[in-house]
């Protein structure tokens, strides 16, 4: 009955856990310039075929007549999306690979590894073909997905006490997905843990209860979140301490 009364409490304290994480802070006044970043559409795919269009937010500068994507990394090196001598700029002057339709973001002689993290950049260039890197996307690729995701995991508290409990709340993943995890302790073995409920709501944000098996022994791990479509994984460093009772 006694853990029956603490995983209540620890419930009814849920909405509290996500409402602090889902804040977003107000900025005073809106920036002028967007800071240069290329948005990737779908989020994610699979890592053999998984097409997409890619598009920067802010316009190649003065004298840049054409575009390309390029997608670098561990034994890659493609172009995306557009041509290799450049595509001509669209009136608006922002790189968009939609004009092409969706294509595979990695070529199917260039398998990417898992694990590993790609460089999706878009290029300006001018007549005598000098390159401007303009913005980039991050392309994590995990258990054959890529993905542009970058979820925020929080935990309260930090320090897992004897109750084996914490909340935990999440934003980044894709909308509606499942999501999964695991403590990672420092030589690099897992012990999956229970959370409940699993899901993300359209924003891809979620809070659940976190139970840790009895098999978790005391010490400092990360946990890490894998969300059940996208791949995209995030992580937070937390303890476990069961000479404390709950913090």
């Amino acid at each position: 009955m006694k853990f029956s009364r603490s995983r209540a409490f620890v419930a009814a304290l849920l909405p509290l856990a996500a409402v602090a994480a889902f804040a977003v802070p107000t900025a005073g006044a809106a920036a002028s310039t967007p800071t240069p970043a290329v948005t990737v559409n779908p989020s994610y795919g699979p890592a053999n075929g998984g097409a997409a269009t890619a598009k920067a937010n802010v316009p190649c500068p003065s004298g840049s007549t054409a575009f390309r994507f390029t997608v670098t990394g561990p034994g890659i090196g493609n172009v995306f999306g557009s041509d290799y001598l450049g595509t001509p700029l669209p009136a608006d002057r922002i790189p968009d690979t939609s004009a092409y339709g969706a294509q595979p973001l990695f070529d199917a002689d260039s398998a990417p590894v898992n694990g590993q993290t790609y460089k999706l950049t878009a290029q300006c260039l001018d007549e005598q073909l000098a390159v401007t890197n303009l913005a980039s996307a991050d392309v994590k690729v995990n258990e054959g997905v890529w993905s542009t995701l970058k979820p925020t995991v929080y935990a309260l508290p930090a320090k897992i006490g004897q109750l084996r409990i914490a909340l935990v709340a999440y934003t980044g993943f894709a909308g509606g997905e499942q999501v999964g995890g695991v403590l990672r302790a420092a030589d690099g073995t897992a012990t999956p843990v229970t959370l409940q409920p699993q899901g993300t709501d359209q924003a891809g944000r979620g809070a659940a209860l976190l139970q840790v098996p009895a098999s978790a022994a005391d010490g400092t791990y990360t946990l890490v979140l894998t969300g059940s479509a996208s791949k995209a994984t995030g992580e937070i460093a937390v303890t476990v301490d069961t000479t404390r009772v709950w913090w």
